[in-house]
């Protein structure tokens, strides 16, 4: 490839839960759900897992901040029910950011940070964030 890649997405991750439960709890329609035991593009989930993420960017520049600040502004409205989600459901909070960049010289590298609202944000849900880079 000779561009960047990139994505920004909120998972609630878990051993025992219904993802569609969780769906029916928070009003929001995931973008995506795993579940534990069941391949899903050739790898066996060992947890399950419902995935609420930006679209799949392809451009020269991919601005991490602009994708986190779109996902977390459909979650705060949710904030309460997030945090009663944790406790009711026995999920893990975790926001994730996957790029992949070009080795092509002549494109930039993406911007990878947060806007303080976002940190707040995730701090007060208590979620933990995993930034997964790659190589074209």
């Amino acid at each position: 490839m000779d561009t960047n890649e990139g994505r920004v997405y909120f998972a609630l991750d878990g051993d025992d839960f219904d993802p569609d439960e969780l769906t029916k709890f928070l009003g929001i329609e995931p973008t995506s759900i795993r579940r534990k035991g069941s391949k899903v593009l050739g790898k066996i989930p060992k947890m399950n897992s419902w995935e609420l993420s930006t679209d799949h960017i392809i451009n020269d520049y991919i601005d991490v901040f602009e994708m986190s600040t779109e996902i977390v502004n459909k979650l705060k409205p949710k904030k309460d029910l997030i945090l009663q989600v944790k406790e009711q459901f026995n999920v893990l909070p975790r926001f994730e950011v996957v790029l992949w960049f070009a080795m092509n010289e002549e494109h930039s590298t993406p911007a990878i940070g947060f806007e303080v609202e976002t940190v707040e944000f995730l701090g007060e849900i208590g979620a933990f964030v995993d930034i997964d880079t790659y190589k074209h």
